[in-house]
């Protein structure tokens, strides 16, 4: 009798854990389709945030960041839009406006999620991205991942003639970001195609050029002077060797220690002493000197 009782509550044991399981599994599901239904913002506003945070404004920017991140890797293993992310964007650079992991990573918290932003979340990433490029005019990485978000992952939600201009934008940028040594450095040549295409072929033919004196290797300036010779034949192309090469014997000549970069950066010196008040003097005279040019060629 005592055996067949401990079978008995053994079972019962058995039944009461399998019960246990299926109401948590249950739950779980009811919990992520009410996630679902009421995903809430819950800060207040990004200027009553700093307020609260008693003038421990970057110790608060990294900890939203941290968190940031963890909703949206949950929205994004959930299939669900996280749809608050220009909010908590917002609200980190109002603590912290250098914070440049933000403006590094902000399109992809915006635009690679589960549904299409909304036209005011692309507005607010531009403004934040705007703001990020006025306060890192030489950082590669925030003009980079602006210019990508202007010709790329932000412009491919907007209507024909705002992708249109937010593509005229990001041209000039992409142009920067690869000079100052973005890692991708053909996205230049994408900006001057959407300028041919929007018919400011000068502009185009322009960058491409500058694009050519700066390639890092043959076969992206092979790419380049492909493009320039289909807008304007050798001409263009030969205008584009010329500069490259005046480049590289002013590099090699005053400056062969530093990087090629760094040299794009600093750019030709004049000669000082022998150019000191000559500027602005017509052309013909010694205002006109190859030696104070600041120019490549």
């Amino acid at each position: 009798m005592s055996r067949l009782r401990e079978v008995a509550i053994g079972v019962g044991v058995a039944l009461a854990v399998f019960g246990v399981d299926a109401l948590r599994t249950e739950a779980t599901q009811r919990l992520h389709k009410v996630k679902e239904q009421n995903d809430v913002y819950a800060l207040p506003p990004p200027k009553l945030v700093r307020v609260l945070t008693l003038g421990h404004t970057d110790a608060a920017a990294s900890i939203l960041w941290a968190s940031t991140l963890y909703q949206y890797g949950e929205h994004l293993g959930q299939n669900r839009r996280f749809q608050y992310s220009t909010q908590y964007l917002e609200t980190i650079l109002e603590l912290d406006p250098g914070f440049r992991p933000a403006y590094r990573f902000l399109s992809t918290l915006v635009t690679m999620q589960a549904a299409n932003p909304m036209p005011i979340e692309i507005d607010r990433t531009d403004k934040l991205f705007a703001r990020g490029a006025e306060l890192y005019p030489e950082d590669a990485g925030i003009l980079g991942a602006y210019a990508a978000f202007l010709l790329f992952e932000g412009a491919q939600f907007l209507p024909p003639e705002e992708k249109k201009a937010f593509r005229l934008r990001g041209a000039p940028l992409a142009q920067r970001a690869v000079e100052l040594g973005y890692f991708m450095d053909t996205i230049n040549i994408a900006g001057a195609s959407y300028l041919a295409q929007a018919g400011a072929k000068g502009l185009a033919i322009a960058q491409l050029e500058r694009a050519y004196a700066v390639a890092t290797n043959d076969d992206v300036r092979e790419r380049i002077a492909a493009r320039l010779r289909k807008l304007q034949g050798d001409a263009a192309l030969e205008r584009a060797q010329r500069a490259m090469q005046g480049f590289v014997q002013v590099w090699r000549s005053e400056a062969p220690f530093v990087s090629e970069s760094t040299m794009l950066l600093l750019g030709k010196q004049p000669a000082w002493a022998r150019c000191a008040g000559l500027a602005g003097l017509p052309s013909g005279s010694l205002g006109a000197d190859p030696a104070c040019s600041a120019a490549f060629e």
